[in-house]
């Protein structure tokens, strides 16, 4: 090849490689394009069985996490059985799940509900369903209504007093007065305050990342999430039991060392 030629080659690849450099930048990484933090305020109303109306609060947080509760409200169907519904609060993990869906994992703070939803931005709404029909808890298909003027401040002022209602409706709701008082001590503490302390004390210089209920159990990790960084724990009463890797075991199956202890000794209360 003639050195005349070999420049003319020489510029047409560079051309080439530039023109590709230049559209490979201009290309948007899908899965980057969909993994925009879940944030912000929402609401959404629906019925309970006397066709009394509720609303149900949202606050996703830029870390990952979400809290979703619905304040006590009076019964507006004088007929009915019920003089007021008691509150409810939730918290939960999202996860960005590609094509602008997210995988939502929440459980209520003082019993054994779960649920596995997905939910999906449109607009100013959030579209929420089941992610399994087949799941023991299902939640159903809401819309949730962007709440500009809310406030973090305003949104803790509800939940807090909606986790006292749901405190008082489980307790009301616990059976005798024996049963009521072994129940009193599990939940009057949150699983996400019991998994951190647990968390601490197995893991002094971790910090926690996610405390999410699976069955009737629940799971704390760091942000790893690996399974030698989980802790496996459940809530009997006024005690709560916690497994961990034994020492020297090289499987890091992380929950063959059982502990049991006072949720009060844990909590320090």
């Amino acid at each position: 090849m003639t050195s005349k030629k070999w420049k003319v080659v020489s510029a047409l690849l560079a051309v080439l490689g530039l023109a590709f450099a230049l559209t490979a930048c201009g290309q948007k990484d899908k899965s980057t394009a969909s993994s925009k933090p879940l944030t912000g305020f929402y609401k959404e109303t629906f019925k309970v069985n006397d066709r009394t109306e509720r609303p149900i609060y949202w606050y996703f947080k830029k870390d990952g996490s979400f809290l979703c509760c619905s304040p006590e409200v009076k019964s507006t169907n004088s007929e009915g059985d019920a003089g007021s519904w008691y509150g409810v609060a939730k918290r939960g993990t999202w996860k960005a799940d590609g094509d602008n869906k997210y995988e939502l994992k929440m459980h209520d703070l003082y019993d054994h509900d779960y649920y596995r939803l997905t939910a999906q931005p449109k607009g100013k709404q959030i579209h929420i369903k089941d992610s399994k029909d087949d799941s023991k808890y299902q939640w159903g298909d809401s819309d949730l209504t962007r709440q500009k003027k809310m406030t973090a401040a305003a949104y803790m002022e509800i939940f807090n007093k909606a986790k006292l209602s749901d405190q008082e409706d489980i307790q009301a709701n616990s059976g005798d007065s024996d049963s009521s008082s072994a129940s009193s001590s599990s939940t009057s503490a949150d699983p996400d305050e019991i998994g951190r302390a647990i968390y601490s004390r197995v893991f002094p210089s971790e910090e926690v990342d996610a405390v999410e209920q699976d069955g009737d159990s629940y799971l704390v990790s760091n942000e790893y999430h690996s399974v030698g960084s989980t802790i496996k724990f459940q809530i009997n009463g006024d005690t709560v039991t916690y497994w961990t890797q034994a020492a020297g075991d090289t499987t890091a199956d992380g929950d063959n060392e059982e502990h049991t202890v006072s949720i009060s000794d844990l909590l320090g209360k």
